[in-house]
């Protein structure tokens, strides 16, 4: 790094940057991907997956977000209200649900009203809790949850379920 400092002219930075070759072959490939997922956007401009997730923590929602926006079209519920009304109205390939959402109706009372849904019966929910203690699991699953991720998850943990799902239900 080098810097110049005149009288009343400022500050100059200078770093050095490394520099990469990327071979014509390189490019060719990802003008071709390019392509085609510009091929699949205009045929489809919403991401090809859409999740809701059931989340009364807003950091918590801001982390989920930054694990799957990339991916993922994502809905945002608050609340067991707001939850069941975005599902009645929209189509999710699963939903991340989280068991306590505070004040009110549970993550399960939610699970459960989707579960009595006409067309929603089989929508993958996957129970996102801090309840981790023996026999937690089992009861959510039990409960109708499809899938049971124990906070804190990593993003990796969270994607492979959400490949699953995709495998499981294309």
């Amino acid at each position: 790094m080098a810097t110049n400092q005149q009288q009343n002219a400022g500050l100059k930075i200078s770093y050095p940057v490394d520099t990469i070759t990327v071979s014509d072959e390189g490019c060719s490939k990802a003008r071709s991907i390019s392509k085609q997922t510009e091929h699949i956007e205009k045929a489809n401009p919403k991401k090809l997956h859409r999740l809701l997730v059931v989340e009364d923590d807003e950091i918590t929602q801001e982390v989920l977000g930054l694990f799957l926006q990339d991916i993922y079209d994502i809905d945002y519920a608050s609340s067991a209200n707001e939850a069941i009304e975005l599902v009645r109205a929209n189509d999710y390939m699963a939903v991340l649900m989280d068991i306590n959402l505070g004040r009110g109706k549970s993550g399960l009372f939610v699970t459960n009203e989707i579960r009595n849904m006409k067309g929603k019966e089989r929508l993958p929910i996957i129970a996102q809790t801090a309840f981790a203690m023996g026999g937690d699991k089992e009861e959510f699953l039990e409960a109708g949850c499809d899938y049971y991720l124990s906070k804190p998850f990593t993003k990796t943990e969270l994607r492979d379920v959400l490949s699953e799902i995709k495998e499981k239900h294309k």
